[in-house]
């Protein structure tokens, strides 16, 4: 599985979803999960976690 996910508050209030792992904001489908709003944020986050979204990128196999 892919790494942890979270949400981080940017210096211009909006918030961003990224890969705790590589520290890198989340693509889905080419677009950065950034410039959000906190609920649209937690929303992503939600989604992400249950895999109803897939980032762009594919876990490395072990």
């Amino acid at each position: 599985m892919a790494g942890a996910f979270d949400k981080r508050q940017g210096e211009d209030g909006l918030w961003e979803v990224y890969d705790e792992d590589s520290d890198e904001v989340i693509l889905i489908d080419g677009l950065p999960l950034a410039g959000l709003g906190e609920e649209e944020a937690d929303d992503a986050l939600r989604r992400l976690r249950r895999g109803d979204l897939s980032p762009d990128y594919s876990p490395e196999a072990p």
